[in-house]
C-alpha cells in the first residue's frame, strides 16, 4: 500500500482533494438552494468518499519510525525480525532494565561476540548510563566510541502490542548505531585544509637599526630573514616580505598545531640574533585562524595589534571564539623617538579646546598612578579654559593620604565627582579621558562611555583581550613605566608642565615612584628624565616619601601576610591573608613587593579576601611576566605588576588555581 501510494504523483493527489472539496461544496449548494436533491446527495457522497480515501492514504504515507517499531514489537513476528537482521547497521533491542533482549548480526560483529543476549547495555557500550536513557522523553542520542570510531547511538521507547485486553503494558527500547567516523575524517580534512594567515613584524625596526652601523644592519636583517624562511619552510608556509620590517605568510591550518608544539621557537631564534649583535631584536606574529580567507586576514591584523599592544616578542592566534598568546616574556623595548608623544600632545590639546567639559577617569580602586595623571591633566584643562572633573567611585585607601591633602584646596572643591554626578553632568560634547586602564570592566562608571563620542585612552598596561571601543584617540605605550610618566611628557609638549603646581607635580612623581617601586623595576632613560623634569618644578621628595608610610598596625598585618609565604615553584612564592584587614588591598600589594626581597624569589603572589571572593596581587622583578599568569585566572595587568579577582568563597580552591596557573607558566616559559 505504501509503495503504491508513493508512486502517485503529488499533483494528482492535490487534484483529487480539490475535486472532492468542490463536490461537497456543490452538493451543499444544490440542497440549500432547493435544486436537484438527488444530484446534491450524490455529489456530497462522492466527495466524502474521495476525501476519506486521500486522507487515509496520506496518513499511511506519514507512518514514522515509531509506527514501524510498533510493527516490529509484535511478539513472535519472524518477518520483522528478519528485516531488522539484514539492516546494514548495528541494531539491538533492550528491556527496560537495560538488558539486551535481541540484536542483529552487525551488532554482534561490531563487539566481536557470538551472543550478547542478557548483557547490560552499560557494560557493553562504554559511556552509556541506562538511567539517562530511561529519563529521555523522546529520542535518546549520544556519541560513543567503539573500536576507536565514533558512533551515534539513537534509541526510542516502543510499547509492545499484547494479545489480551487485561495484559500488562510492556515497553522495550530500540536502539541503533550509526558510524560517524568517516564524517569526522572528512570534517577534519576540511578544517586542516583551511588557510591560516600570519602577519609578522620586526619589533621597533627603525629604533633598533638607528643604533647600529650599516654593515651590522645588513647582517641582522639577513639573519632574521633566513630565520623566518626556515620557520616558514618547517611548517610548509609561504612567506613574502611586504616591507623591511613586515612579512606575510599563509599555511594550512593543520600546520598550526606543529608551530604550537614547537612553542614558536622562532621567537627565541630571532631574540638570539639580537643577543649576538647586542641589539634588542624580536618579532611579533599575529595569526588569523579558523575562518574564511577574508576573516583570517582581518583576524591576523587584529592579532598583530594585540601583540604590539602587549609589548611585542610574542604570538597571538585569533579565531572567531578566542585569543591565545604565546611568548611575551621579555621586557618591552624603550622607544627613544618621541615623535608619537609630540603628535599625541598636539591632538590632545585640540580635543580639550574643542570641548567645554573634560572628565578624567581612572580605574576602580584608584592608585597614585591614575590619580596623579588625572591631577596633571586637570591643570591642562584649566589652563585652556575648560572645566575639569575627576570621576571617582570612592576614596580608595591607596590614595587617601594624598586625596585628604588636596581636599582643603579651594580650587579643587567641586572637581571630584561621584558616578551619579558624572552621569548628570556629562553630555555628547564632553571629553572623556580614561587613564591607567583600557578595560571598560575596570572603570568605576563605564556608562559614561555611552554618553559621549569623544573618548581618549592613555595607558601603559599590556593590552588585554578587552579594550575600550570606539576611541577617538589612543595613547598606549607598554614600554612606559607608568601613566604618570606618559602624562609628564605630554604636559611638556603641550607647554603646560611649567604651570603645574607643586602639589600636582608631586602627584605625578608619586605615581612614577609607586609603579617603579622606587625606580627599581621597569625604568628607562625616559623614566628618569620625567622624574628629573618634575624635580625641577620644586617637588619635595620627603613629602612624597611620607605618603608611603604606614602605621604600626598595618605594618604588623603586612608582616603576618609575608610569614605565610611558601614556594610553589622555583622562584615563585605565594602568601595569603587570613583576615580581611582594613586597607587589605594596599597591604597585599606591599606584602607582594616585600616578598621579592626573599632569597631567590622572582615573582610573588598574595591572596587576600574580599567581599565578593578573593583578590590576587602579583609582582615580579622583571624576568617573569606575571600578567600572563593573572590572565589565566581571569585578570591582567603588567609584566611586573598584575592582579585578578576570583569569585569564590573557597580559599583552597583559589590556592589550587594559583598553583596550577604558575606551574603551567613555569612549564611553558622556563
Amino acid at each position: 500500500m505504501d509503495k503504491r501510494y508513493g508512486r502517485i504523483p503529488r499533483m494528482w493527489c492535490a487534484m483529487v482533494w480539490i475535486s472532492s472539496v468542490l463536490m461537497l461544496a456543490a452538493g451543499v449548494f444544490l440542497i440549500y438552494t432547493g435544486g436537484i436533491l438527488w444530484l446534491g446527495v450524490m455529489l456530497i457522497g462522492t466527495g466524502a468518499v474521495m476525501l476519506a480515501v486521500v486522507t487515509g492514504m496520506r496518513m499511511l504515507r506519514k507512518r514514522t519510525l515509531s509506527g514501524f517499531l510498533d510493527m516490529v514489537a509484535e511478539r513472535n513476528n519472524e518477518i520483522t525480525s528478519n528485516i531488522l537482521g539484514v539492516f546494514p547497521i548495528p541494531i539491538f533491542v533492550a528491556n527496560v532494565d537495560g538488558s539486551i533482549r535481541w540484536h542483529n548480526a552487525h551488532f554482534r560483529e561490531l563487539f566481536g561476540s557470538d551472543n550478547l543476549m542478557g548483557s547490560q547495555v552499560s557494560n557493553v557500550i562504554d559511556g552509556v548510563k541506562w538511567g539517562e536513557v530511561l529519563k529521555t522523553k523522546n529520542v535518546y542520542k549520544k556519541n560513543v566510541i567503539i573500536n576507536n570510531k565514533r558512533y551515534e547511538l539513537t534509541g526510542s521507547f516502543v510499547k509492545e502490542k499484547t494479545h489480551t485486553a487485561d495484559a500488562k503494558e510492556i515497553y522495550s527500547v530500540y536502539l541503533y548505531l550509526i558510524d560517524r567516523s568517516n564524517y569526522d575524517k572528512i570534517k577534519k580534512l576540511y578544517e586542516d585544509e583551511k588557510t591560516d594567515i600570519a602577519v609578522i613584524s620586526i619589533d621597533n625596526y627603525d629604533e633598533v637599526m638607528q643604533r647600529v652601523d650599516d654593515e651590522t644592519e645588513e647582517h641582522i636583517v639577513s639573519k632574521v630573514r633566513k630565520c623566518l624562511g626556515a620557520w616558514a619552510q618547517n611548517g610548509g608556509a609561504v612567506i613574502k616580505r611586504q616591507e623591511n620590517d613586515r612579512y606575510f605568510a599563509v599555511f594550512d591550518h593543520a600546520k598550526l598545531d606543529k608551530y604550537i608544539e614547537d612553542k614558536f621557537s622562532i621567537l627565541d631564534n630571532v631574540r638570539n640574533i639580537g643577543k649576538e649583535y647586542n641589539a634588542p631584536v624580536s618579532v611579533s606574529i599575529g595569526i588569523g585562524s579558523g575562518g574564511t580567507l577574508i576573516e583570517n586576514e582581518q583576524y591576523s591584523r587584529s592579532a598583530m595589534e594585540m601583540t604590539q599592544g602587549r609589548g611585542g616578542d610574542q604570538v597571538c592566534i585569533k579565531t572567531k571564539e578566542a585569543l591565545k598568546f604565546y611568548g611575551g616574556n621579555t621586557k618591552e623595548y624603550e622607544k627613544s623617538n618621541r615623535v608619537k608623544t609630540r603628535s599625541v600632545a598636539g591632538a590632545l590639546k585640540q580635543f580639550i579646546l574643542n570641548t567645554d567639559k573634560v572628565f578624567l577617569m581612572g580605574h576602580s580602586g584608584a592608585d597614585y598612578d591614575c590619580f596623579g595623571a588625572a591631577m596633571a591633566l586637570q591643570r591642562a584643562a584649566r589652563e585652556l579654559g575648560r572645566k575639569p572633573f575627576i570621576v571617582m567611585d570612592n576614596c580608595s585607601p591607596a590614595i587617601a593620604p594624598l586625596r585628604d591633602e588636596l581636599t582643603g584646596v579651594t580650587e579643587y572643591e567641586d572637581m571630584f565627582v561621584s558616578r551619579d554626578d558624572a552621569e548628570e553632568l556629562i553630555d555628547s560634547n564632553s571629553l572623556l579621558i580614561i587613564l591607567d586602564t583600557h578595560r571598560p570592566s575596570m572603570l568605576p562608571c563605564p556608562q559614561l562611555l555611552d554618553y559621549t563620542n569623544k573618548v581618549i585612552v592613555i595607558d601603559h598596561h599590556r593590552r588585554s583581550t578587552e579594550f575600550i571601543s570606539p576611541c577617538t584617540l589612543v595613547y598606549h605605550e607598554p614600554y612606559a613605566s607608568s601613566t604618570c610618566e606618559m602624562v609628564t611628557e605630554l604636559m611638556d609638549y603641550m607647554e603646560m608642565g611649567s604651570r603645574l603646581t607643586r602639589q600636582e607635580a608631586e602627584c605625578l612623581y608619586t605615581g612614577i615612584l609607586m609603579d617603579t617601586k622606587n625606580f627599581l623595576v621597569k625604568t628607562s632613560v625616559r623614566t628618569f628624565e620625567a622624574a628629573s623634569y618634575l624635580r625641577r618644578l620644586g617637588i619635595n621628595t620627603l613629602d612624597v616619601k611620607k605618603l608611603f608610610n604606614i602605621n604600626k598596625s598595618d605594618y604588623d598585618h603586612k608582616v603576618d601576610i609575608v610569614k605565610t609565604s611558601v614556594e610553589i615553584a622555583p622562584g615563585f612564592t605565594m602568601a595569603s591573608a587570613t583576615q580581611q584587614y582594613p586597607n587589605i588591598r594596599v597591604l597585599a600589594s606591599q606584602a607582594a613587593d616585600e616578598m621579592l626581597n626573599i632569597g631567590e624569589t622572582n615573582a610573588s603572589i598574595v591572596i587576600y579576601p574580599m567581599d565578593t571572593g578573593y583578590g590576587l596581587c602579583a609582582r615580579s622583578i622583571g624576568n617573569v611576566n606575571v600578567q600572563i599568569i593573572m590572565e589565566k585566572l581571569g585578570g591582567g595587568g603588567h609584566a611586573t605588576v598584575a592582579g585578578a579577582q576570583i569569585k569564590t568563597k573557597d580559599p583552597e580552591r583559589v590556592k589550587h588555581s594559583v598553583i596550577k596557573a604558575v606551574q603551567e607558566y613555569y612549564k611553558d616559559n622556563i
